[in-house]
């Protein structure tokens, strides 16, 4: 048996029976032909739940990696599975070319990110699977298929968002687009003047986004706008390494683990210590305002989260975004539950991939983190109850309670999801026990 895998957070454990590390796509090919069921693929273990575990073989593809080509005409690009998207953004700079849009964490291997839907934030911009236009994948049989809009397109439309259950995809062809720089800026305000006002700053933005700690009477804003101005290259820690402030927060985190009455206090002065970023000059309002900053795109989304969480996340309609954090946050204050990270608010386009959170509906998505040295079922079994109030869909990678008849319900095309895994991986060569529960596959 090798060793213990786990997860980013460590909470999710691993002990397959087999590693595997295939180079190439034959390689891929050959395994899943032949290694011991179920076979699940590790990206940079970026996921909350338990999609990767398996006690048979666990499959790593960090060896196929880099951008295989470009189309500059048509403005796409080949990617192999495993490139980091923190990698990844150098490397289509090279070539004059940028993702549409990105989250503002980069660590997640391409097809991780692509097949669990995470997305950034942008009132008309989708999700990374959105800008999917290819993928290869490789089936349970072993055989290779081509999968777009003309050549097995139903395989394309599940395929997008699928978690790695109908195989293991090799490569991706992006929408991208040329390289281009943003400039940050954002403010510190009143929390009931930024919900009143979240359409106005979401329609005025390219991207915008709000961070609420629910104890703190303001919200931490933050804006990107596409800008012609000269960017400034962005010096970035290496991965993994405590920046000042992951370090101020991590030592408020075990502050508040031990005297849980001072975790309002404490979130009062993250608000006002995560302000001074912001507190470049007042507005008439109260409101605090940064001074701008600019940068590349694929440097300007990225934010360098090191102190180590569990996340819960649903995308719920994008009119009840602002009446469903308003409950959750009254929930947190009053739930008793000791907490100390912030409420995140983002926008996100719909799109058309079959299991997609933002499947055909424009979204607000609501992220709810936990320090990783404390439980959360408690805290998020009542706010997952909240989300599903609102009509939310979890995450395919952050930690939810649903099952098949629940995933039935919220998705119109799942009868059809199932039935083409079935098709694809008759056997369920590619589902663990996790996976199992939330097909409703026995």
């Amino acid at each position: 048996m090798t060793d213990v895998w786990s997860n980013w957070s460590g909470w999710v454990k691993a002990w397959p029976q087999n590693l595997a590390a295939p180079s190439t796509e034959e390689e891929v090919a050959e395994v899943v032909r032949t290694a011991q069921a179920p076979i699940r693929v590790a990206g940079r273990g970026h996921s909350f739940t338990p999609l990767v575990e398996s006690s048979g073989t666990l499959m790593t593809l960090w060896g196929l990696a880099g951008v295989i080509d470009h189309d500059e005409s048509a403005q796409t690009a080949r990617i192999k599975a495993g490139t980091t998207i923190r990698d990844l953004g150098p490397e289509l700079f090279e070539r004059g070319l940028a993702l549409v849009n990105q989250g503002d964490v980069d660590r997640q291997a391409l097809a991780g990110a692509v097949g669990t839907g995470t997305h950034g934030t942008g009132g008309t911009l989708g999700s990374l699977s959105s800008a999917v236009t290819g993928f290869r994948l490789v089936t349970a049989s072993g055989d290779i298929l081509t999968c777009n809009a003309n050549e097995n397109p139903d395989v394309f439309d599940a395929g997008r968002v699928s978690f790695g259950s109908l195989g293991v995809m090799t490569e991706l062809t992006m929408k991208c687009r040329p390289i281009y720089a943003l400039e940050e800026d954002g403010g510190r305000m009143p929390i009931e003047e930024v919900l009143r006002r979240v359409e106005e700053f979401r329609d005025a933005n390219r991207h915008f986004e709000f961070f609420w700690f629910p104890f703190a009477k303001d919200a931490l804003l933050k804006f990107l706008r596409e800008t012609d101005e000269e960017p400034k290259r962005r010096r970035r820690l290496p991965d993994g390494e405590l920046a000042r402030s992951d370090k101020v927060v991590m030592w408020a985190c075990d502050i508040s683990r031990f005297l849980p009455f001072l975790r309002g206090p404490l979130q009062r002065f993250l608000t006002s210590a995560s302000g001074s970023r912001y507190a470049a000059s007042a507005g008439s309002d109260g409101a605090e305002f940064q001074k701008k900053k600019v940068r590349w795109s694929h440097e300007a989304f990225p934010s360098d989260r090191n102190v180590r969480f569990n996340e819960m996340e649903y995308a719920v309609p994008a009119k009840r975004g602002p009446d469903c954090i308003r409950e959750v946050g009254e929930h947190m204050r009053k739930c008793g539950a000791n907490f100390l990270f912030p409420l995140e608010f983002r926008y996100v386009a719909g799109d058309d991939a079959w299991l997609s959170p933002f499947y055909k509906r424009d979204s607000v998505t609501i992220s709810v983190h936990q320090y990783h040295k404390q439980p959360y079922d408690e805290l998020f079994a009542g706010i997952e109850t909240i989300f599903r109030k609102y009509e939310g869909r979890p995450h395919w990678a952050k930690i939810h309670t649903l099952v098949a008849k629940d995933f039935e319900a919220l998705y119109p095309r799942w009868d059809d999801f199932r039935s083409l895994r079935r098709r694809l991986d008759p056997t369920g060569k590619f589902l663990n026990t996790y996976l199992k529960r939330i097909l409703g596959e026995a």
